[in-house]
């Protein structure tokens, strides 16, 4: 079943059960007040478990579509000679300067 005729049904199965609940609280009448409880508790646990559900897919795609993306810059920057090292003579600009350290540590 999809997510989103899960969420419709949960959402239709939270107001009935919330009306349940209402409508045995008025009534007063204890077995319609309990079960629109349970119905409510169930409801709100199943939306919450579709929410995660739908979120979670969402964070698969946009991670697939993320690394998809590096991987076709990463083809391109090869493509136009960017990745390959500057020919003889060039000057190359290293991306971290050496930081001078004070001394060296040698094993003992």
């Amino acid at each position: 079943m999809s997510t989103r005729n899960l969420l419709t049904l949960f959402s239709a199965l939270l107001a009935v059960a919330i009306g349940v609940g209402l409508t045995g609280t008025l009534l007063d009448r204890t077995a319609l007040m309990h079960t629109g409880i349970l119905g409510t508790i169930t409801a709100a646990t199943g939306l919450v478990c579709t929410t995660l559900r739908r979120t979670n897919q969402l964070a698969d795609a946009e991670r697939t579509a993320a690394y998809q993306a590096g991987y076709r810059l990463g083809l391109q920057h090869v493509t136009l000679g960017l990745l390959d090292p500057p020919p003889s003579g060039g000057t190359v600009v290293p991306l971290r300067p050496e930081i001078p350290r004070p001394h060296e540590r040698q094993a003992q």
